[in-house]
């Protein structure tokens, strides 16, 4: 079972599970069928957020039992809370609720704010921190420890590192010494920051030091000093480890993204059935085999995934894509061919409105895909990109994106790259908005290939 089957595979197993829990504590007992309904649909799309967020299914139980318990345990605490809040909302109307978490968060926050502008609020929680390790990062925590939250005391070099290289923070004495600087200095905090020259034999006697102390380490080492990297924690058997990757961090712009593609892909299969269905209908009359086509495509990470497009052409029209490359329009790795032989009469109506594509709506349902991005490639065609195209493929592929909205089919497939790469450095949760309201209009031209 591949990766994606799996964790759709776990997720229904998790719904069907939430959806028993109501059933037997009777919170669906002496409502209507549309108040079950909601509560249901209100409880599922929360806890499907709420797990992606807290990373429930990054980690497999076989893996680490523990962890993977608490994880589950902590996303279904706040599954309940904001589920519950939003279904005694939506069926009672009573808005009390939210009066109550409103007024409680402004006077949470602003004791902290009024607190902030105190000395005394300002020295509380002040951590005594000791700077182990001077490469680039050190000197980095090292310039802003003033505006800080924590108390630098001074630094420890590693052997071969230059004690000189963080100027402005008292030296204590040589790593060696470390068990003795930790104890007089009444360290709370250690920042280990080791260089390129730092031996792993001494970084690790020096978290032992402070293991032995019972003092957390925060770890920032020379190889993690990349721009644009998301570092956790991860497990591999029972070994602990840093996951690294070169993506942002997810954040309520990327739940909200998810939600939308969620919601966006649901109401529409529901909305364009008969659009749907009339296409299903036209291809299976006017041609004969599937329905559907099938075709490997690259997704986020270069993951291949099985992408959906209603069938245009005859059956194994695609092994003859090579032996017309030399018509293709398109510069680069794609294809396009205007008066490509081998669509089918109803497939070139159907490309035409980009009604093919309906399918993909499926993909995006399932995770493999969303409603906005770069366009997924095929694998033959990721393999001659030049490495600056492969960052298109960093990010989850779309239905539709700046080069089918502005660009359509009159754009090189170098500016069609950098339209996508625009997209990636530039996305937000307004340009999604925007490139879904423009599709439709750029689908109703009938400008599609």
């Amino acid at each position: 079972m591949s990766r994606s089957s799996h964790r759709i595979a776990q997720t229904a197993i998790d719904l069907l599970a939430i959806t028993a829990a109501l059933v037997w504590a009777g919170v669906l007992q002496g409502g209507s069928i549309v108040a079950s309904l909601v509560t249901v649909a209100v409880f599922a799309a929360t806890w499907a957020l709420v797990a992606s967020r807290m990373g429930v299914y990054r980690l497999a139980p076989s893996r680490n039992l523990a962890e993977a318990s608490r994880r589950g345990i902590e996303a279904w605490m706040t599954t309940w809370g904001v589920a519950g809040v939003l279904s005694i909302s939506l069926l009672t109307a009573d808005l009390r609720i939210w009066w109550l978490l409103g007024i409680a968060s402004a006077l949470l926050l602003g004791i902290r704010l009024v607190l902030s502008f105190t000395a005394w609020g300002r020295a509380a929680g002040r951590a005594r921190t000791l700077l182990v390790g001077t490469c680039a990062s050190s000197r980095s925590l090292a310039a802003s420890q003033p505006a800080g939250d924590m108390e630098i005391v001074g630094s420890v070099p590693f052997a071969g590192e230059d004690a000189a290289a963080v100027p402005n923070l008292l030296p204590l004495g040589p790593v060696a010494e470390l068990p003795r600087i930790l104890r007089e200095h009444d360290v709370d905090l250690v920042l280990m920051s080791p260089s390129d020259v730092a031996l792993t034999g001494e970084v690790r006697s020096a978290f032992q030091a402070c293991s032995e102390l019972g003092l957390p380490v925060q770890y920032f080492p020379s190889f993690l000093d990349v721009d644009q990297l998301h570092v956790h924690l991860t497990w591999n058997v029972d070994r602990p480890g840093l996951n690294v990757q070169t993506v942002s961090a997810p954040t309520f712009a990327h739940v909200a993204k998810r939600a939308l593609d969620v919601v966006g892909a649901g109401v529409g299969l529901v909305l364009l059935f008969p659009v749907f269905a009339a296409c299903a209908l036209a291809v299976k009359l006017t041609s004969s085999g599937p329905v559907f086509f099938r075709q490997t495509r690259v997704g986020q990470g270069e993951r291949t995934f099985s992408c959906l497009k209603f069938r245009t052409m005859r059956v194994g029209a695609h092994a003859q894509q090579e032996l017309l490359r030399g018509n293709s329009t398109q510069d680069g790795p794609a294809f396009k061919m205007p008066t490509d032989p081998r669509i089918t009469p109803v497939g070139r109506i159907l490309r035409k409105f980009s009604l093919d594509e309906l399918p993909q709506l499926i993909n995006v349902l399932l995770g493999d895909m969303s409603l906005v991005g770069p366009r997924p490639p095929i694998p033959s065609e990721v393999e001659k990109y030049q490495w600056w195209q492969k960052r298109r493929v960093s990010v989850k592929p779309g239905l539709t994106c700046l080069w089918q909205v502005y660009g359509r089919n009159r754009v090189s497939f170098k500016r069609w790259v950098e339209m996508d790469l625009f997209y990636i450095d530039n996305w937000s949760l307004w340009l999604d908005l925007k490139l879904i309201a423009h599709t439709f209009r750029a689908v109703l031209r009938g400008t599609g290939m």
